[in-house]
């Protein structure tokens, strides 16, 4: 019998690529002003970047494929002004997915404990959380990034860590994502997996 289900965040509950976006627009506008580039190319930079699945050092490859080359002090900038504007960005145009709040609502009336598990930098995934309204929605909330060192899913340490919050046999728990390998880490700890795309909200 399930009794707890957890959830992981983003591409879960609601769309990433709507955060990612929002927040290129500022660091681009931010940018456009210190160095003269053009604010419209440098985000069409980083939204590529972004679906092609590029994560890392996407600031600098955004401009070194505009200007070829990166500007002196770049890196301090990077450092002092990108990175500070994207951790502690606050969207304004975040939402759940549909039906999401009236499922997490219906899933807390019937009883379930529901935690959420999240890779991350702490302040931006608290700042989602808030702007999505739906911390109340949890009994237990574990972000990869307060612990040290930091424990991102595949590590199952945060598995582990609800298993012993909630006293349950793992049998009675159920973790669902969108990631076929940091998400699916949750069975290695004998934690149920369903992909959100297959999960049915009604069928518990």
């Amino acid at each position: 019998m399930i009794k707890v289900i957890g959830f992981d965040l983003d591409n879960t509950l609601y769309n990433q690529e709507l955060f990612e976006f929002e927040v290129f627009d500022s660091i681009s506008e931010v940018v456009s002003e210190n160095f003269n580039i053009d604010k419209i190319k440098y985000t069409k930079e980083l939204k590529d970047l972004y679906k092609c699945g590029q994560k890392e050092y996407v600031f600098d490859k955004a401009m070194m494929s505009i200007c070829g080359h990166l500007p002196i002090l770049w890196d301090d900038f990077v450092k002092e002004h990108i990175l500070g504007i994207y951790r502690n960005f606050m969207p304004k145009q975040l939402h759940t997915f549909d039906n999401i709040i009236n499922n997490l609502t219906s899933l807390q009336n019937r009883g379930y404990h529901l935690f959420l598990i999240t890779n991350g930098n702490s302040t931006i995934q608290n700042n989602k959380i808030d702007v999505l309204n739906i911390r109340k929605y949890f009994d237990l909330i574990l972000i990869s990034d307060d612990y040290e060192p930091t424990r991102r899913k595949p590590d199952i340490y945060m598995f582990n860590k609800a298993i012993d919050y909630f006293n349950v046999d793992p049998s009675e728990m159920i973790y669902i994502g969108d990631d076929l390998v940091r998400d699916k880490a949750s069975e290695l700890v004998d934690i149920n997996f369903i992909h959100i795309s297959e999960f049915d909200f009604n069928f518990l």
